[in-house]
């Protein structure tokens, strides 16, 4: 049963006051006081999840590990009362040893030999599905290329310098059009996918098309060329599977993402994907996309450090990939109408904060960044739509999540390096029960044992410093 709320907020914001003695501040005396107003008749997006990647091997990364240890990472990543990450992005590989093709056919009217990749089972990304489908069994399963096969592009080669662009669409100068046959590769793989009992939600053309690495598999394009593949291959898509989604266009940042859907918004083609993704490298998301779209949702689908250190703090240094860090990106990317966020590896095993959990050997540690994923992620579950949420200080941050069985998730975070005591105002609302999971130094999304007594509407409570704390609502 889906409940109704009101919440209006019509207290008066109590702000950090102080006084002074003899011209200096006494900390002492300063109060931390911010009031926080929910109104649940103001919806925003929907929520999709948090995610990682088992691309390029990072999938086996846990084969080092005694059999239970590997169930328990993938337990901890996926069960939704742990980490309760809902969405796991493939690479459809093009490279030898890993791609459904190993022979690329002479044109694109031969017969093209599809084969699944049985080496270590599709890099051991189709065993991570699997696994994580038994923790989870809405997964979301985001397969996405990084490159077509080489003969199908411009440059003849799955990597390396030009990288080039898939034949057939403008300025690619091929002797032949390859577009179908790449759509057909595609969707090949989500057939292969679903013989083996895992569905895929989710289908991608393209990895950062405004990136040319050299090094590893990459395509690029820009919005008129996605345009040019994209009518080609959105209705084979809707044909083959009437349900799955396609994507556009994992850009390596937002900025970079709203320049390719301005293209390709100028040539008519913003009907021809079902979800907008982007990556957080080159540029953090500062406005919603929605001025560019016609109404899909937005996808945040990765972003990690990629560096060779390893941090598995909540807040220690201040350093960017500290979990404490994380709470705040994916709270300026929800405010900002994103439905999801997703981290770049799940596992790997050398010290890289590009991971969430670093196998070494036999064993194996998880970042606090996973525990900033798990107080949006655990509460505010797939399908739960963002509500109007507001706080009287800049230095508490809030959103709001309404489940689709009326259940609310209020994610706060306190920047201060003191308590705040917030003055939360549900006025017209049914809520009777309310309950707090702690994120900080010492606490991973750990139950507290404090009660709230909610009348009219309104509660009372704490936040300690530099913290996460998802206050999470029962309704009549």
């Amino acid at each position: 049963m889906k409940y109704s709320m009101i919440l209006a907020g019509a207290a008066t914001a109590v702000s950090a006051q102080t006084t002074y003695y003899a011209g200096a501040a006494n900390v002492n005396n300063l109060t931390f006081q911010a009031t926080i107003n929910i109104d649940a008749r103001k919806q925003y997006q929907k929520m999709l999840g948090g995610g990682c990647s088992g691309a390029f091997g990072a999938a086996c990364a846990t084969n080092s590990l005694s059999a239970a240890d590997q169930n328990t990472v993938v337990e901890t990543l996926f069960d939704e009362n742990i980490g309760a990450l809902s969405i796991l992005r493939n690479l459809i590989g093009s490279s030898p040893g890993t791609t459904i093709l190993p022979v690329c056919p002479a044109t694109p009217d031969s017969v093209a030999n599809y084969t699944f990749p049985t080496a270590n089972n599709d890099s051991c990304q189709l065993t991570l599905a699997q696994n994580a489908l038994k923790f989870n069994p809405d997964l979301y399963v985001y397969a996405d290329a990084w490159s077509a096969p080489g003969c199908f592009k411009s440059s003849g080669v799955e990597n390396g310098v030009g990288n080039g662009v898939i034949c057939g669409v403008r300025r690619s100068n091929c002797t032949y059009d390859w577009r179908e046959q790449y759509a057909n590769y595609l969707i090949e793989y989500v057939r292969l996918y679903q013989a083996r009992g895992v569905k895929v939600s989710l289908l991608g053309a393209y990895n950062e098309p405004d990136f040319n690495p050299i090094t590893y598999s990459a395509m690029l394009s820009d919005g008129y060329q996605a345009y040019d593949f994209l009518s080609v291959f959105y209705p084979m898509v809707k044909k083959a599977f009437p349900s799955l989604s396609v994507s556009c266009c994992d850009s390596t940042g937002a900025r970079q993402q709203r320049d390719l859907l301005y293209e390709l918004g100028r040539v008519g083609g913003l009907n021809l994907f079902d979800v907008n993704t982007y990556h957080n490298y080159q540029s953090d998301i500062k406005e919603p996309f929605d001025d560019l779209l016609h109404g899909q949702p937005t996808l945040e689908t990765e972003w990690s450090d990629g560096g060779s250190t390893w941090v598995s703090a909540w807040d220690v240094q201040g350093q960017n990939f500290e979990g404490f860090q994380w709470a705040i990106y994916m709270h300026n990317a929800f405010k900002n109408n994103v439905a999801g966020w997703s981290h770049w590896w799940c596992t790997w095993t050398q010290p890289t904060d590009a991971s969430l959990v670093a196998v070494n050997g036999t064993s194996y540690q998880v970042s606090a960044r996973l525990w900033a994923f798990a107080g949006y992620f655990r509460f505010a579950r797939p399908g739960a739509m963002r509500l109007a949420a507001t706080t009287s200080v800049m230095e508490v941050y809030v959103t709001a999540w309404e489940n689709t069985n009326g259940t609310i998730a209020i994610p706060v975070i306190n920047a201060a390096h003191y308590t705040y005591t917030l003055d939360m105002n549900l006025a017209g609302t049914n809520v009777t029960h309310v309950v707090a999971y702690l994120t900080d130094n010492t606490h991973n999304v750990t139950l507290t044992n404090e009660t709230f007594s909610v009348s009219g509407g309104k509660f009372t409570a704490e936040i300690e410093p530099r913290s996460m704390k998802t206050f999470f609502l029962d309704c009549n």
